[in-house]
């Protein structure tokens, strides 16, 4: 088998799993319902990370094999996990004024959208409630939160030194520096704001305490800078169709969830943007090359 249809099927394989890691543990919740009928302590709602660790436990062991298959010995050398710290030593972020002029663009439509849209949209998400709508949301939020966002940067991580693919290892390092910048960015912000959230039904123009603020949304920063990350360094335009689309479904869900506002979205959405597109253009600038190997 080649080297490319290695990666791809490592590709695959990891999608799986991560789509699995957003319904677990439904997969064994439908399954003990159809045949075993046993006592599990979970159920439909529960998910990854919450409420059933002895199940998360089932998970992480198939997310460890997955990892011993890529990492098959004699594919690499020890000294390629190191790569990423390399490039991390050769970093420079590049300034200019595109990026300032694009916040202060983002922060005008965000005016506007607190002004005119927070309260309609929150009307709308009230009248499109529904059984399905919910499930949607729960899962949505899934793909933002908990630990799919590591999930994916250390699949890029591990993969790209297994198969010594110099863009996955700039995906990862670039993923991990405008996740952390960007979750950073976000606290400081959620802080010094505190907005209340829509779910307190006060109104769009209302404030608490800054441990309950609404203003911005933590995952919807996070699903933009992984997102972004994808969308301005991969070559693939179904890959950067597909990261723009979950970004876009978590920030939705967070407005469906009445978690938080339309504005409080669309305010974090153009943050990790803004974030990924600084990183991204540095790390860029490592080697103009593609080459498939280190």
């Amino acid at each position: 088998m080649s080297i490319d249809a290695e990666r791809r099927l490592a590709a695959a394989a990891f999608l799986a799993l991560l789509v699995l890691s957003v319904f677990w543990p439904s997969p064994v919740v439908a399954v003990n319902q159809l045949c075993c009928h046993a006592s599990l302590g979970v159920d439909d709602l529960s998910f990854l990370g919450r409420e059933a660790p002895r199940w998360d436990v089932v998970f992480w062991c198939l997310a460890g094999l997955l990892a011993l298959v890529i990492l098959r010995p004699g594919n690499y050398d020890r000294r390629d996990f190191a790569e990423p710290w390399r490039m991390l030593r050769r970093l420079r972020l590049k300034s200019g004024i595109a990026p300032v002029a694009l916040l202060i663009a983002s922060a005008i439509a965000v005016a506007l959208i607190w002004r005119f849209a927070d309260a309609p949209v929150n009307a709308w998400a009230e009248r499109v409630q529904s059984d399905s709508t919910q499930d949607a949301i729960r899962y949505a939020n899934r793909f933002g939160g908990g630990m799919n966002p590591p999930m994916v940067i250390l699949f890029f991580y591990f993969a790209g030194v297994a198969y010594r693919c110099r863009r996955w290892l700039r995906y990862a390092l670039a993923m991990t520096l405008a996740g952390a910048a960007a979750g950073l960015l976000a606290q400081v912000v959620k802080f010094t704001v505190g907005r209340t959230r829509p779910e307190v039904w006060l109104g769009p123009f209302q404030h608490v305490r800054s441990a309950a603020s609404s203003f911005p949304s933590g995952h919807t920063v996070g699903a933009f800078a992984l997102a972004g990350v994808l969308m301005f360094l991969s070559p693939s335009r179904r890959m950067r169709g597909v990261a723009f689309l979950l970004a876009v479904a978590v920030g939705l869900s967070r407005v469906l969830a009445f978690r938080h506002w339309t504005s409080d979205v669309a305010a974090s959405a153009a943050a990790g943007m803004v974030v990924a597109w600084i990183i991204c253009g540095s790390v860029s600038q490592l080697t103009k090359n593609e080459e498939p190997v280190l």
